[in-house]
């Protein structure tokens, strides 16, 4: 972690934001006194807990290129995230966490086309909670051509192979560390830091039972017992969040989430028109719970029920088969620490997780980038307002719920 830089706001950006670019700069080769700095807000229609800036630096014909991650300067907004407390949580992830997951592999000789890279080079972290200062400083990874899936469309089959992969990848990693060495993992065991943000917050809690309600209201009348179990749902929505979002429930195969796994923290990389490589991105909700919630998360928010009814079972035998292949990588006996039956167990037993978030986050993945609200206003009812943002909210939370009930997770 960067050495502690001025916190006095400047007449731009936070003079901390500027001093953390400007130490980076030198490190990269820049020359002190002849450099130059510009800052471009970048795309915040999704950044509802953080702030996102581009820093140019500029030496003669050199330029790089950073991407700067700080709290909301709106202390409303902030307090109403806990922008602070995620925050926290993702410099601990890029200070110390990651590159600890990247050393053990390379210890056990796993190479970066085996195992899970999967992350964005960090320049610089800094956090302040006293001030309420933070930052994440890293590599801008459009500059290598990476791009996100687009949000309004359901995820295909190549680029979701291609997460399922890494994620089998990522959660072996706990497992083996857990197996191996699990004094070092300790620092893995990170609990949930939302809940009881959301909890505490009315109107948090307002968007939840809203979202349910939503969601509920388009079924049809005749589906009784769908409608039903949504009722219940909601009326135990929080009591089934709190036991999904507690480690001990999923012991022994608890693992680090990335804990945010849908398209916009995803930038793939592309061999002609296929991708052939990902970047996970947004590591703030990192958290040590089942690893069926990464699973569920990305297969039922980022995709349709077209597509699972045709891919979703060959979906988590790769999403498995990568696991165990890494778990072997790593020296573990990938039957005894994760089989694929405790798999399909985890995932109906914190099924309904995916209810309730998805209820909450699809309709923002059906609203178009340029139609997004006012972040610093009341949201709870501001997402896919248009009527193409409503056909497609309607299409995939009614799947969700139809498919999550055809699965005996609801």
């Amino acid at each position: 972690m960067s050495q502690k830089p001025p916190a006095e706001p400047s007449a731009g950006l936070p003079e901390f934001v500027e001093a953390a670019v400007a130490k980076t700069a030198r490190e990269l080769g820049f020359t002190a006194g002849q450099f130059t700095v510009s800052f471009e807000p970048g795309s915040s229609c999704d950044g509802l807990i953080g702030e996102i800036y581009q820093a140019t630096v500029t030496e003669g014909a050199r330029e790089v290129v950073l991407f700067c991650k700080i709290p909301p300067l709106d202390p409303a907004r902030r307090e109403q995230f806990n922008s602070m407390g995620l925050f926290q949580r993702e410099v601990k992830l890029y200070s110390t966490v990651l590159p600890a997951m990247l050393e053990f592999q390379r210890e056990k000789g796993v190479s970066e086309e085996d195992g899970f890279y999967s992350i964005a080079k960090c320049y610089s972290t800094y956090l302040d909670m006293e001030t309420e200062n933070s930052l994440v400083l890293m590599e801008n990874l459009r500059t290598r051509n990476l791009r996100s899936w687009n949000k309004l469309e359901p995820i295909d089959y190549d680029h979701a192979r291609l997460l399922m992969i890494a994620l089998g990848r990522f959660h072996a990693i706990s497992l083996a560390l857990k197996d191996q060495q699990p004094e070092l993992f300790e620092q893995f065991k990170l609990p949930d830091v939302m809940l009881a943000a959301v909890k505490e917050n009315e109107q948090m809690v307002g968007m939840f039972e809203a979202a349910l309600d939503n969601a509920a209201s388009l079924l049809d009348l005749h589906e009784t017992e769908a409608r039903s179990k949504m009722d219940k749902l909601k009326q135990n929505y929080m009591s089934v969040v709190e036991t999904c979002l507690d480690g001990n429930q999923a012991e022994p195969y608890t693992v680090l989430n990335h804990g945010d796994c849908w398209v916009n923290n995803i930038l793939y990389g592309y061999k002609g028109d296929s991708p052939n490589e990902l970047v996970l991105i947004d590591w703030q909700l990192a958290r040590y719970v089942s690893p069926a919630l990464d699973v569920l998360y990305f297969l039922f928010c980022c995709s349709d029920q077209s597509f699972r009814q045709k891919h979703y079972g060959e979906m988590l035998r790769i999403y498995h088969t990568s696991l165990t292949i890494m778990l072997e990588r790593l020296g573990c006996d990938a039957a005894k620490l994760f089989p694929f039956a405790a798999l399909e167990e985890q995932l109906v037993r914190f099924g309904k997780f995916i209810l309730i978030m998805g209820s909450f986050d699809i309709p923002i993945l059906c609203t178009d980038p340029a139609d997004m609200p006012d972040l610093g206003g009341d949201i709870s009812e501001a997402f896919a307002t248009s009527p193409a943002a409503q056909r497609r909210y309607a299409g995939r939370m009614l799947g969700l719920i139809h498919d999550a009930i055809e699965y005996g997770y609801l």
